[in-house]
């Protein structure tokens, strides 16, 4: 059997909310914005910051590289103040994967000086994550070479380009609290003109999306694996279970159409669960959710608070 090359499970983005109690706290945070712009030379003197105006929020966008070609750009992380249902709040959202050496402790050193109600270790210890986003990669598994689908959904799509070439395939509806996306990272990184791996002919993502956690940062170790709610099936084997027609037709429509649990969604209740069934009895050998899980404590290092050493010696 091929061995299957992972790499190791990243936080790729994630956002914390907190409330802002007082109006005058929420003036002070989106003055603060505003200065955090104005001071960008100081602040951030080979990068850039930016401010998008909304009518019911301002987001800053923190980008310790910037050039006018998209490849040349790394946004680290975005800060919304704003207001919603009556409610003042103060969201971040991290973009861990993008971090290079230092980057992120200089953001945070930034945070507390500019915004010190709002410094990080007290948005780790007490904001509410409301989007997760954890990606898997595999260097060795094409994408659209096999069946994902989820078992208690009955939403995916399959995004198509112009051109007719398959895209993104996702499992789960976008508002629900967990959603898998599968896409073609390799291809994704040529387009966009940034660095691919080396060595890697293939390089597939799984994300896992999830929203509205209702836990700190600081407790995400604790979470439940929710890789272990994606299942993946082996097309090879699939396809060998049957010569029938229909399910011939099916496998075609999940591959083609809109992916696996909206190609069940299609049949009579009886066809559903045999299919399902099928499917369940050909899982791909590669896909191991214990596995990925094992690395999380490692991704969650990249978005623990900085404490610097301010120890002084005579």
């Amino acid at each position: 059997m091929a061995l299957n090359k992972i790499r190791s499970l990243i936080v790729d983005r994630i956002g914390i909310t907190v409330k802002i109690g007082s109006q005058n706290l929420y003036k002070f945070a989106y003055g603060q914005l505003h200065l955090i712009r104005d001071e960008q030379h100081q602040l951030l003197p080979d990068g850039k910051i930016k401010l998008n105006y909304k009518k019911y929020n301002t987001r800053l966008d923190y980008y310790t590289a910037y050039s006018h070609k998209r490849a040349g750009r790394r946004k680290i992380a975005s800060i919304i103040v704003g207001t919603s249902h009556k409610h003042r709040y103060f969201s971040l959202t991290l973009f861990p994967s993008q971090f290079q050496l230092g980057e992120f402790e200089h953001f945070q050193c930034v945070l507390e000086m500019m915004l010190p109600d709002f410094h990080y270790s007290k948005l780790y210890a007490t904001g509410n994550v409301t989007y997760l986003e954890l990606a898997s990669d595999t260097l060795s598994q094409s994408h659209h070479s096999f069946l994902p689908y989820r078992k208690y959904s009955n939403t995916s799509s399959i995004y198509k380009e112009k051109s007719g070439c398959l895209g993104t395939t996702y499992v789960g509806s976008n508002e629900s609290k967990l959603r898998f996306r599968m896409y073609d990272k390799r291809r994704q990184l040529l387009n966009t003109g940034k660095p691919l791996i080396a060595e890697a002919a293939v390089h597939t993502r799984i994300e896992a999306v999830l929203r509205r956690l209702g836990r700190t940062t600081a407790t995400l170790a604790e979470m439940p694996n929710p890789f272990e709610k994606l299942k993946i099936a082996d097309l090879t084997q699939a396809t060998a279970l049957s010569n029938d027609a229909n399910w011939q037709s099916f496998l075609a429509d999940c591959l083609t159409a809109d992916g696996v649990p909206d190609a069940l969604k299609k049949l009579s209740q009886y066809l559903r669960k045999k299919y399902r069934g099928m499917l369940d009895s050909v899982p791909a050998w590669w896909w191991k959710p214990g596995l990925v899980w094992g690395q999380l404590s490692l991704a969650l290092t990249k978005i623990a608070p900085y404490h610097p050493d301010i120890s002084t010696t005579d």
